[in-house]
This record gives C-alpha cells, sequence and structure tokens, in this order.
C-alpha cells in the first residue's frame, strides 16, 4: 500500500470512530432521559443526574472547543463564509455551555453538603 492510501484509511477509521463515540453518547443521554420520564429517581439519583449533567456540559464544550481549532478545514471544504460563521456560532455556543456549566456549580455545592439528620 501507499502511503497515501494508509493515511486515507487511518484518517476514515478517525472519522468513523469520531462519529461513533458521539452516536454512543447521544444513545446513552437518550436512555438518561427515558429514565428520567419514565422511572422514579430517589433523591441520590437525581443528585447525581445533575452531576452528571454538570460533567456532560463540561465535556461538550471541551468537544465544541475541539472542533473549533478544526475550523479551518471546515473552510477548506465549504468556503471561508461558512468557515467563519460556524466558527462564530462554536464560539457562542462554547460560551454558553461554558456558562450552563458554571450555572450549576452552586447546586453542586448544595448537594454536596449532606443532611446531618
Amino acid at each position: 500500500m501507499t502511503v497515501l492510501v494508509e493515511e486515507k484509511m487511518r484518517e476514515r477509521a478517525g472519522e468513523a470512530a469520531l462519529t461513533d463515540a458521539l452516536d454512543a453518547a447521544q444513545s446513552l443521554l437518550a436512555d438518561a432521559l427515558t429514565t428520567l420520564h419514565t422511572g422514579t429517581p430517589d433523591a441520590d439519583e437525581l443528585s447525581e443526574a445533575v452531576c452528571g449533567t454538570h460533567r456532560v456540559i463540561t465535556t461538550l464544550a471541551d468537544v465544541v472547543e475541539a472542533v473549533l481549532e478544526h475550523a479551518p478545514t471546515i473552510a477548506e471544504g465549504h468556503g471561508p463564509d461558512v468557515g467563519k460563521e460556524l466558527a462564530a456560532d462554536l464560539r457562542a455556543l462554547h460560551g454558553r455551555l461554558t456558562s450552563g456549566a458554571l450555572l450549576l456549580a452552586p447546586a453542586l455545592d448544595d448537594l454536596a453538603q449532606r443532611p446531618t439528620n
């Protein structure tokens, strides 16, 4: 195999791994949502749902930031206007996700305190 073919195969494998990981994450989150809608979670489970939501939001903000780092590649494939617009949209989304995680910080502090009774 030529180096170019091997490189393309690694690139496609990376794309598949990224798509698979995001699909799996979405599926697991959908499962969690279904459990919340159909179950009767107790206080500890709901506390973990809040903490888990914070972890997911923080990770999602990191994913958006990583995608933003690759915005020039998007511009190469879709044109500079699309690249600029997408970069602006991703920066705004990253900011909102980061703000969302910060908004949960007081709730996390409250949940970390166990009642003494």
